[in-house]
């Protein structure tokens, strides 16, 4: 249990968490899709 805490812990020091790599891929690909789709239709 020690080591899942270690872990836990070594991972909110990094300087961006996953979950805001995440969120960030997830806008990126709207947006690329928004205007893949604005191209397209035009």
């Amino acid at each position: 249990m020690n080591e899942l805490l270690y872990v836990l812990a070594a991972e909110s020091e990094l300087p961006m968490p996953m979950e805001y790599v995440g969120w960030s891929a997830l806008a990126l690909s709207l947006l690329v899709t928004i205007a893949w789709i604005a191209y397209f239709y035009r």
